[in-house]
């Protein structure tokens, strides 16, 4: 089969011309790289006016298409271990068109990176007119020959070679670095299944539908920053970012400018940090549907499905707008980042000449992938495994999350982070929490300008939570092993505060104790846990609280035999529990309103209301929406005000009770792993005292409160049991009282 393709361009030579040193004593200190048209000096001058409290953006990456100001070109670089000629294609227009440019890259000495340089006025470059680029890369199964542009049948040895090599110059690469795709696999008209390579369509060309990147120069922006805080000071709210917006009356519902006004509503709810689900470019239509987008295909591309500014540069520039915005009310962003796997690579029906590629399969299936022979690893469950033990992978994940922290995000959640923990190249596994990139990420980021904070840490900097599991393989599961920079998500914690309400008979005082402290017996310290009861996996705190599960269903919900007061006091005691557990408090934002999926346990394709967020009906306190939302927001405000809740010292200032006021003595085992022992009480001082006790017993219970301080009293402040549970007004206790079955009580000495 013979293919028309414009020839090799040879005069575009790589340009190692030297940068000049730069002496701007504020940028050096900053380690900002300005690669916009905008004047740095300026920029910088604007940061310096309060540098305490803000930050200039940097689109400037180490790999991928960068504006090199001093030479007036655009410096295109790929890495790649095991190609042997790549050509840069340049496009007019993102489809219907052949490359009107085709450069041959060079390798540079003793390196995996391939380079070329290419003058800006030969690009036809404007702000309106953006480059459009993709790569053609020829390898051992498929050797490059100088006759392939007449026939491109030439050099073609395999599909796929023992190696695992699936080389195909006939499909085009997009860059995995670049910071907008120009449309997504599924924008032609035989959708993502056009990008099935098999022993039938190998020798068709693509280029010209194929996903292309989009280089534009971005000028650079000023952004201020969040208050300085621990992690434990954070009030964590997840969400996904359409959700948050789309049944508002406002601009760009659904979008990041939905979003940006969204802010100040998420202070009130009295949030600090707001944690999206993936916010990086995917196909919303793999699959059949794609909605959450744990499936990435660009890690520097914000997502465009996401951006009411569809204009190219638009979703990097609207994304920092909403940044901006958090921080202005100081709320942080955090985002959900999936490096485990891609949403690129994998079999099709099992078969191994039959593969989904779009870019990093087609740069180096070897090097990006965990394989062997060309049959993929799947322990993330999504038909890949990033294989990231590889030295340009581990420096690709590095560069992702710098762009992202150069654009303000203040924290990462890295998707079953144990897949980066693997420190075996090949389709073996082998788990090292130090020689790993998990060990490794820190001095990686420092490098890059990006200081690591530990959790109990504030200032500079950014977080990383580690979901510290994966689905499948041997020691696949590592709560706690992780290094010290990491906080990790404690699903010990979740299971025992949704087991308490669930299956009281169950849990210990023990075992309930472990998490009120932070699970400092798994963790070391209540710092690194992140408390929460539900997250986007599984039923939400309202269905897990209303709905019968399937008996064998690992998100396991119940409906209290259809006693809604039940439901409701159980969600409360949840949230409760939550917030006031050493470490990190996560919640959802829509189980703060009490929002309903219908019982679906598994949402990740539904982009309809059974995922979309409705606050107008928190509004009438007499409803059960209303009753959660006042209620989590008297919670928050509660933990915000005791210090003692946040603190991650083990044992520190607290005193534990049984219900008839005898102390519960460390040594009593009787008491202490007793699953029939249901009720736990316990003092914490805090300025004042504060009293607890949490109750999943089916019977009331007489409490005897500790003697108050002299010329002081105890007065009520919360009983989840209550349809209004925060007492308005005082409320004075003088010894005693009756703890309803499966409540929480909160009293205040004063």
């Amino acid at each position: 089969m013979s293919l028309t393709i414009n020839p090799i361009v040879q005069k575009y030579n790589l340009n190692f011309s030297k940068t000049k040193k730069n002496t701007n004593k504020n940028i050096q200190k900053n380690n900002i790289s300005f690669t916009s048209l905008e004047s740095a000096n300026g920029i910088a001058a604007r940061a310096s006016i309060n540098t305490k409290h803000s930050m200039v953006t940097n689109s400037k990456t180490r790999l991928g298409a960068n504006y090199n100001k001093e030479t007036n070109s655009v410096d295109f670089k790929l890495a790649s271990k095991n190609a042997t000629h790549i050509i840069l294609c340049i496009f007019d227009k993102p489809k219907g068109q052949n490359a009107t440019h085709n450069i041959e890259m060079k390798r540079k000495d003793n390196s995996d990176i391939w380079e070329a340089s290419v003058p800006l006025d030969e690009l036809g470059y404007s702000k309106h007119n953006p480059i459009y680029y993709g790569y053609r890369i020829f390898g051992p199964n498929w050797q490059f020959s100088k006759d392939y542009f007449q026939d491109n049948s030439q050099g073609f040895k395999s599909l796929v070679d023992k190696e695992g090599n699936r080389f195909n110059p006939n499909k085009l690469a997009f860059d995995p670095y670049a910071k907008e795709l120009s449309h997504l696999p599924s924008d032609n008209s035989q959708g993502e299944d056009a990008f099935i390579v098999n022993s039938e369509n190998y020798l068709e060309d693509n280029a010209k539908y194929a996903p292309k990147s989009v280089f534009t120069i971005q000028d650079e922006t000023l952004i201020p920053k969040a208050t300085p805080r621990p992690l434990s000071d954070e009030i964590i709210g997840e969400v996904h970012i359409k959700d948050l917006s789309i049944n508002e009356n406002i601009d760009g519902a659904g979008t990041y400018l939905g979003a940006k006004q969204m802010a100040k509503k998420l202070k009130d709810m009295g949030f600090t940090m707001i944690e999206f689900l993936p916010l990086t470019e995917f196909d919303h239509k793999q699959g059949g549907a794609n909605y959450w987008g744990y499936m990435p295909l660009g890690y520097f591309a914000p997502a465009k499905k996401y951006s009411s500014d569809k204009s190219a540069g638009g979703a990097l520039r609207e994304f920092r707008e909403m940044i901006k915005e958090f921080h202005k009310n100081d709320l942080k962003v955090c985002m959900d980042v999936v490096y485990n796997h891609t949403g690129e690579a994998g079999l099709v029906n099992n078969d191994i000449n039959q593969a989904r590629q779009t870019s990093f399969s087609l740069i180096d299936n070897q090097m990006y992938y965990k394989q062997k022979a060309g049959v993929y690893n799947s322990n993330s469950g999504c038909g890949n495994d990033m294989n990231v033990a590889q030295d340009e992978v581990m420096n690709f994940i590095a560069d992702s999350i710098a762009f992202w922290a150069h654009q303000g995000v203040d924290a990462f959640r890295f998707d079953l982070a144990v897949g980066l923990m693997d420190i075996d190249k090949s389709e073996k596994v082998y788990y090292d929490a130090s020689r790993s990139l998990v060990g490794k990420l820190s001095s990686m980021l420092k490098e890059r300008g990006i200081k690591v904070l530990e959790p109990n840490q504030k200032g500079e900097g950014i977080y990383l939570i580690a979901e510290p599991w994966t689905c499948g393989g041997q020691n696949s599961y590592q709560l706690g092993h992780f290094p010290d920079e990491w906080a990790q998500w404690n699903d010990i914690a979740r299971e025992a505060i949704k087991k308490d309400s669930t299956f009281p008979f169950t849990l210990t005082p023990r075992a309930l104790r472990n998490v009120l402290e932070g699970s400092y017996d798994v963790l070391g310290s209540g710092n690194k846990s992140i408390n929460y009861a539900y997250s986007h996996d599984g039923f939400n705190l309202n269905d897990g609280n209303s709905f019968k599960s399937a008996p064998d269903c690992w998100h396991y919900a119940t409906d209290y035999n259809g006693n809604t007061a039940r439901q409701e006091s159980a969600m409360k005691k949840q949230i409760a529990l939550t917030l006031l557990s050493k470490g990190t408090p996560m919640l959802q934002v829509g189980d703060v309103i009490a929002h309903s999926k219908g019982g679906n346990d598994n949402s990740y394709n539904k982009d309809d209301d059974t995922n979309y967020l409705d606050f107008s009906k928190t509004r009438n306190l007499d409803s059960r929406k209303g009753r959660i939302y006042d209620f989590t927001k008297k919670m928050i405000e509660f933990r915000k005000k005791h210090v003692e809740l946040r603190d991650g010292t083990f044992n520190k200032n607290i005193q534990y009770y049984k219900p008839d006021g005898t102390f519960a003595h460390p040594w009593d085992k009787n008491y202490w792993d007793n699953v029939n022992s249901n009720i736990i009480c316990y003092k914490i001082k805090d300025g004042s005292h504060i009293f607890f006790s949490t109750s999943s017993d089916n019977h009331h219970i007489n409490v005897i409160l500790p003697k108050a301080q002299e010329g002081k009293n105890w007065y009520l402040l919360c009983d989840t049991s209550r349809e209004k549970s925060f007492v308005e007004g005082d409320e004075k206790i003088d010894y005693n009282y009756v703890q309803h079955p499966h409540s929480l009580l909160i009293f205040e000495e004063r």
